[in-house]
C-alpha cells in the first residue's frame, strides 16, 4: 500500500542527534502517512545500535547498513532504491538537526503547488537580518558557493534555484533517479537531466549542535570534479 511521504536520512556517526531527529519527525509529521528510511554509511560510533532501537520503537522506520563508507550521495542513491512501498513525495535531509523538521510541512505545501522538486536553503548572518554569529565556517561557505557556481554554469538547473541536501521531490521523480546507472551518482545533477519545475523555500540557519562536518574544501572539490566528469555537464 502506498504512503504519502518517505523521509530518507543518510546517517554517519550520528549517535548524538539521530534519536532526537526521529522523535521530531514522528511528532511533526503525525498528520501524514509517512515512513522514515535511515541509511547508515558505515558509522564508527554506536549509530547502528541506536537505529535498531528506534526501529523497534517505531513501526514506520526502515533502515539499511552500508558495508563500507561511500559518502552521502551514495547513501541517497541506496535510499531511493530501497523504499519499500510507493509514495507521493520523498524528503531527503541531513542527520545533524541542521535541517529543521518544522520546515517539512512548508516543503509539502510548496511542492503541492505543481513543482517536481523543492529545495529548502538556509539563510544566515546579514541575509536573515541578524549578525554573523552561528554562521557556518568560511570553508563550508566557500564550498557551498563553489557548488552553486558549478550548478549555475554547467547544469540545466532552472535559473535562480539553489540546491541543498534538504529537499522534497515527487515520488515519480524519485523513481526515475533510483534507476540511474551512473557510476558516480549526484542527486541534483541526476534530477536536472530531466525537464522539471523546481522551487526554493528558505529557513534560518541552524548552527551545528554537536560533532563536526566530515567535509573539508579538498574533499568537496574532489566530489565536484567527479560530478563534472560523471555527468559531462554541458561543456564536457
Amino acid at each position: 500500500m502506498a504512503v504519502f511521504l518517505y523521509v530518507i536520512v543518510p546517517t554517519y556517526n550520528a549517535s548524538g542527534t539521530i534519536s532526537e531527529l526521529v522523535e521530531q519527525l514522528e511528532k511533526e509529521l503525525g498528520q501524514y502517512d509517512f515512513r522514515i528510511l535511515l541509511v547508515d554509511d558505515a558509522s564508527e560510533d554506536n549509530t547502528r545500535e541506536i537505529i535498531l532501537s528506534l526501529a523497534g520503537a517505531y513501526s514506520n522506520i526502515d533502515y539499511y547498513f552500508a558495508p563500507k563508507n561511500q559518502g552521502q550521495q551514495a547513501s541517497l542513491r541506496i535510499g531511493l532504491g530501497r523504499m519499500s512501498v510507493p509514495c507521493e513525495y520523498v524528503v531527503t535531509m541531513d542527520d545533524d538537526l541542521q535541517n529543521p523538521v518544522s520546515v517539512i510541512p512548508a516543503l509539502i505545501e510548496t511542492i503541492q503547488s505543481g513543482y517536481d522538486l523543492v529545495y529548502a536553503v538556509p539563510v544566515f548572518g546579514k541575509e536573515s537580518g541578524g549578525g554573523e554569529s552561528g554562521a557556518p565556517s568560511p570553508v563550508r561557505r566557500l564550498g557551498s558557493r563553489f557548488r552553486d557556481l558549478l550548478f549555475d554554469s554547467f547544469t540545466n538547473k532552472p535559473p535562480g534555484i539553489r540546491v541543498s541536501a534538504f529537499r522534497i521531490m515527487t515520488g515519480s521523480l524519485a523513481e526515475k533517479l533510483a534507476r540511474s546507472k551512473k557510476k558516480f551518482f549526484y542527486l541534483s545533477a541526476e534530477a536536472f537531466q530531466y525537464e522539471l519545475r523546481a522551487a526554493n523555500i528558505s529557513y534560518e540557519y541552524v548552527p551545528r549542535r554537536c560533532g563536526r562536518s566530515s567535509y573539508h574544501f579538498g574533499k568537496l572539490l574532489l566530489v565536484y570534479c567527479k560530478l563534472l566528469i560523471s555527468y559531462k555537464l554541458k561543456v564536457i
